[in-house]
């Protein structure tokens, strides 16, 4: 198998390499945690913004390649936000309970791009961005 077979796009967007790879640390994190002594990340604030950062990748991602409903787009831009509020909040004051926090919102912003495509109706298909056609004898 050559290169160009791995990095053929998968019905999401993401190159089949990258969703392969995500899959065997995932497992490889399950087997961590049935070893004897566990697998245990201790966050960081370097874990805290590579998190952050390859969250805020994943949502360029998805934004770009999937046709999302609008809803789906505002949770992900929240999220985002309120994940940087909380990072620029422990860089202000970094104490445990901030670094925690931080953490748990990033976690939010994971979610929230990780979240399955609701389909849209025929009504909201389209750029969210742009207003509807207008129709002939409408509002002039």
């Amino acid at each position: 198998m050559g290169y160009a077979s791995y990095m053929k796009r998968s019905r999401s967007g993401f190159p089949v390499f990258f969703r392969s790879a995500v899959g065997v640390l995932a497992i490889l994190g399950l087997a961590g945690c049935q070893s004897s002594r566990g697998l245990k990340v201790q966050e960081t604030p370097r874990t805290l913004l590579y998190s952050y950062v390859i969250a805020n990748g994943m949502a360029r991602g998805r934004m770009m390649t999937e046709d999302l409903p609008p809803a789906q787009v505002f949770n992900i831009i929240t999220t985002d936000r309120n994940a940087l509020l909380a990072i620029l909040a422990f860089r202000d004051k970094p104490t445990r309970r901030t670094l925690r926090q931080a953490g748990h919102k990033v976690e939010d912003f994971i979610g929230a791009v990780e979240q399955p495509t609701q389909p849209l109706s025929p009504a909201l298909s389209g750029s969210i961005l742009l207003p509807p056609p207008t129709t002939p004898g409408f509002m002039r």
